[in-house]
């Protein structure tokens, strides 16, 4: 297996903290292992943004950051489940995605590139 980088890019309209976006990339069956997220400089702090793998069988939400507006870098997990399909108490996986990531933004100003998503896939 290989770790593949890839950009997703999310620009908003809108007026002054009420603005939004979103932006779709195509990905391959793959595991997420990180994601560094990139924020335009004048992003304000009321930024909300939500990562989401809607190729899944079911939309799944990978990341949600809520009043965010400092880059940084994110490792979402899943919980496992046992054979039962109970919870398994702090044992956690890559989440294994396909189809496409999806980034939605909220409540930010209207900006090209309001955030630069780098997600690093294993493949």
């Amino acid at each position: 297996m290989s770790v593949e980088k890839h950009e997703l890019k999310v620009s908003t309209t809108g007026s002054a903290g009420a603005a939004s976006g979103s932006s779709v990339l195509a990905v391959p069956l793959s595991e997420l292992v990180a994601v560094h997220v990139d924020y335009h400089a004048s992003v304000p702090a009321t930024t909300d943004l939500t990562l989401k793998s809607p190729g899944n069988p079911a939309s799944v939400t990978l990341l949600t950051l809520t009043n965010v507006n400092s880059d940084g870098w994110y490792y979402p997990k899943v919980q496992k489940h046992d054979n039962a399909g109970a919870a398994i108490t702090g044992d956690y996986a890559d989440p294994v995605v396909h189809g496409n990531l999806s980034c939605d933004l909220a409540q930010c100003d209207a900006l090209t590139n309001a955030v630069v998503l780098t997600v690093y896939l294993r493949v």
